[in-house]
């Protein structure tokens, strides 16, 4: 190969592979958020978190939690058998 020949081939791997970059760098950034989403709840305080309860507590009845539930909002809770 020649002097110019790799010139040229220099020139398009660095601005093809800036390019590249730009794409993978825009990947990571907006990735981030969706690998890191329960930290960053708990950081902001928008994560509902289950408080510790004794270790005797009873479990709840679902057929009670879904009443509740239905009450709470009628039509929007569907049960299939």
């Amino acid at each position: 190969m020649s002097p110019q020949t790799t010139r040229r081939w220099a020139w398009i791997h660095k601005w093809s592979s800036l390019v590249c970059t730009v794409f993978m760098l825009l990947l990571c950034v907006t990735g981030l958020p969706l690998i890191y989403h329960h930290e960053i709840g708990h950081l902001l305080g928008d994560d509902v978190e289950a408080p510790v309860l004794p270790v005797n507590t009873p479990k709840a009845n679902l057929d009670k939690v879904i009443a509740a539930a239905s009450a709470l909002h009628p039509g929007k809770i569907m049960m299939y058998m």
